[in-house]
């Protein structure tokens, strides 16, 4: 399976474990972005991109994504005709492959406190295997250029 199909696959199982209600780090990001969750039902309530953090963070005075878009212009336009696009996704490859590691990594302490081995084992099998998927998929997509 390429690269695209292993983001989209993990992408949609972070969120529908996170819909599920298990803790998996994911709130963080979801408060970011100014998403109120109901926790007893994690029925969305409201979403206010606007007004959140993550808003005034990128598009504030002093927005990260003004200043890294016109860094990325002059980088760009410095080098047009020797960059690799694969550089242009490398940030993103890296951040998904963090928060599946944060996911996964919480998933599995919170089967932990189960006290049941053989749960433990199965997850950490399963979750094992997905994650050595993605790494074999990171490695062909940068291999195979």
């Amino acid at each position: 399976m390429k690269l695209q199909g292993w983001i989209i696959m993990l992408t949609a199982m972070v969120m529908f474990l996170s819909l599920l209600g298990l803790p998996i780090g994911f709130d963080s990001i979801l408060n970011a972005i100014g998403a109120d969750i109901n926790e007893d039902t994690t029925q969305v309530n409201s979403i206010d991109i606007e007004n959140s953090s993550f808003w005034s963070k990128i598009f504030g005075d002093n927005g990260i994504l003004v200043l890294l878009g016109l860094g990325a212009v002059v980088t760009i336009g410095l080098f047009a005709r020797g960059y690799d696009p694969s550089l242009i996704v490398i940030p993103f490859i890296i951040f998904a492959g963090g928060v599946y590691i944060v996911a996964f990594s919480s998933i599995i302490s919170y089967v932990i406190t189960f006290n049941q081995s053989w749960m433990t084992k199965v997850i950490s099998v399963i979750f094992g295997a997905l994650m050595v998927g993605y790494i074999v998929a990171c490695v062909d997509y940068f291999a195979g250029r």
